[in-house]
């Protein structure tokens, strides 16, 4: 996996990565957080004053989002609650039993739970909304195992890893890691990230190589993409 490195630019501290690429690629997170791709033989002084040249820009991306992230609620883990999966919404129905679980019957999640507190709850529906995660992101990484092959390229492995500020990794050994929150997100976003690591396969830079790739694999990825960073999860 590529080495990252902390600098501090004219908009603020940024996550700085060495690729491959020609170019400087520069990424606003929805937590406002900014991400770097830079040419290996780039200048440190060249890449900050690039990013100093885009940070009216940056300050757009940031405030869009901030706008985005003021009327989400946070999430409660009661009765009567709302939570998505596969971009639909549920509510939860809580009652209190002798073997704790989770599941999905309707328009409702049903949790057994000892206590009936807001961390048991939360640990039931969590350990179901993985097991479902594993089940459906294997699925789809699964059916890109002939591309792999046609392009000479390992057989992705599916691994779920919590990530603050990411969706998905990938490494050219073929292990592709996701994002279990993931499975909140509607099917088609989800197809979106796939595609997107498994294009990281072959091409592990944010590439002009890599987006041709990508459209080639997922044609509508941008609207889809933007979709995903707009989707209340």
């Amino acid at each position: 996996m590529m080495s990252e490195e902390t600098v501090v630019t004219a908009a603020g501290p940024a996550s700085l990565r060495r690729t491959n690429r020609k170019t400087l690629g520069i990424s606003v997170l929805p937590n406002g957080s900014i991400e770097l791709a830079a040419p290996n033989r780039a200048r440190i002084e060249d890449v900050l004053a690039k990013v100093a040249k885009r940070a009216p820009w940056i300050g757009r991306q940031r405030r869009a989002f901030a706008d985005m992230n003021a009327g989400r609620v946070p999430r409660r883990y009661v009765s009567g609650a709302t939570h998505r999966f596969l971009g639909r919404q549920y509510r939860l129905r809580v009652k209190r039993g002798k073997a704790a679980g989770a599941k999905l019957s309707g328009a409702f999640f049903h949790i057994v739970t000892r206590d009936g507190t807001e961390a048991e709850i939360e640990e039931a529906l969590t350990a179901w909304m993985r097991e479902r995660a594993r089940h459906h992101f294997s699925r789809r990484v699964e059916a890109w195992s002939e591309w792999c092959r046609r392009h000479r390229l390992e057989i992705p492995r599916i691994y779920l890893r919590a990530m603050s500020k990411r969706w998905g990794s990938a490494t050219r050994d073929g292990r592709i890691w996701l994002n279990p929150e993931l499975i909140r997100a509607p099917s088609i976003c989800i197809d979106y990230v796939v595609a997107h690591e498994v294009c990281h396969l072959k091409y592990p830079a944010h590439s002009p190589e890599f987006y041709r790739q990508l459209g080639q694999m997922f044609p509508n990825w941008r609207e889809v993409k933007k979709r995903l960073e707009r989707s209340e999860l």
